[in-house]
């Protein structure tokens, strides 16, 4: 047997490999294959309901590789046989392109370019432009005092592109595709909306809002109110009820003393 023919022999016992096997079911099982923004090889179990995103190299996986080659082959699988695979998974991640896990979205969240980025997409849409100029408008946002002021926003156009190609992917996860390029005039940058991107109401809407509906309030205060009584729309207060009874002894004891006195003054004139 020739050489070419042990080759193409040992691909083929590879392509038939119950290791190869149980990358294949992996991946009809919906498990996926990428980098972290740290560069670490990771894989997501969709349907495991403690955790979904673990790394490569983790116990977790290796234990998943081991049951799935057992319940396929109701054999052990050997140290070099998991190693072999394992380094399948690992080049396949790599493959797979950078994501946000979610161990990472704490620390990113809080990233101030990722904070000015979105507040200037929710406000303004879409940008096309000059880095330069996308570095000053940030600015604005951050003097505003829109975003955190925790830690200033890159001042020199090469240290914010090489932080924005590092978030790239984060920005993506909140619906914002950055495209960057490099021109005769300088370097340039394209920041755009996609489908998933949620646009959130802004702090200077929801003050113009609020300060509308209490400018209605006073302009409607005091008008159009019915009387509050049937009378002749004057306001009255009711008194409590001790006072009530007081003041109609009071007022019974001014109309007998005015009857008396009418009486003796109709006296007075008869006689």
């Amino acid at each position: 047997m020739s050489s070419n023919t042990s080759v193409e022999a040992t691909t083929e016992e590879t392509k038939e490999s119950p290791l190869t096997e149980v990358f294949s079911q992996m991946r009809e099982d919906g498990c996926e294959f990428f980098l972290s923004l740290k560069l670490k090889p990771t894989v997501e179990i969709p349907d495991d309901g403690f955790q979904q995103e673990w790394p490569a190299d983790s116990q977790r996986i290796q234990d998943l590789v081991i049951s799935m080659f057992y319940g396929m082959t109701g054999d052990r699988i050997t140290t070099s046989e998991r190693d072999f695979l394992m380094a399948l998974l690992r080049e396949e991640c790599r493959k797979g392109g950078r994501r946000c896990i979610e161990a990472e979205s704490q620390e990113t969240d809080k990233d101030v370019i990722v904070q000015a980025v979105l507040y200037h997409v929710n406000k303004n849409g879409s940008f096309t432009g000059r880095t330069v100029d996308l570095v000053k408008a940030l600015h604005e946002v951050q003097k505003s005092g829109q975003i955190s002021e925790a830690e200033s926003v890159p001042v020199f156009t090469n240290i914010f592109s090489r932080r924005l190609r590092r978030l790239v992917p984060v920005l993506r996860g909140y619906g914002v595709a950055v495209t960057m390029a490099h021109k005769e005039e300088g370097s340039h940058c394209t920041l755009e909306q996609l489908e998933s991107f949620k646009r959130e109401p802004l702090a200077d809407d929801i003050q113009a809002k609020a300060s509308g509906s209490s400018s209605d309030a006073t302009t409607r205060q005091g008008k159009d109110l019915p009387p509050t009584d049937d009378s002749d729309g004057e306001n009255r207060v009711d008194l409590p009820i001790s006072k009530r009874q007081t003041a109609a002894s009071e007022e019974s004891t001014v109309t007998e003393t005015c009857q008396e006195s009418q009486v003796t003054s109709d006296l007075k004139g008869g006689a």
